[in-house]
């Protein structure tokens, strides 16, 4: 499940369309009234990561799936910097691992 901390998100400098909207591939990330990004309906959602790794702050995880972890408390986060991608996974005790993987981006005007 994708959810968006909203202590983080800063709405894209309140640009009329979210990063994560324009590169949801299912069209599921829209914004509600005030501006702010939404996943709809978040059971849509494929758990693709896109919008993930393209949030520059950071405030988009995703909550892995009951079949590879059943306890409430594991993310996956990743944020994109240059020509890498950070992904921190942390587990249901709060344990953090992190992995950098070159990434292929490219800008979206």
């Amino acid at each position: 499940m994708v959810t968006i901390d909203y202590n983080v998100c800063n709405r894209c400098g309140d640009a009329k369309e979210k990063r994560c909207e324009r590169i949801c591939p299912g069209d599921l990330i829209t914004q509600d009234e005030g501006g702010w990004p939404v996943v709809r309906p978040l059971e849509d959602c494929w758990a693709c990561t896109s919008c993930v790794k393209d949030c520059p702050v950071a405030a988009i995880s995703l909550r892995l799936p009951f079949q590879i972890e059943q306890d409430a408390g594991a993310s996956l986060k990743a944020s994109a910097r240059g020509d890498k991608t950070f992904w921190t996974i942390t587990d249901r005790k709060g344990e953090k691992e992190e992995f950098t993987l070159e990434a292929v981006r490219k800008n979206v005007s």
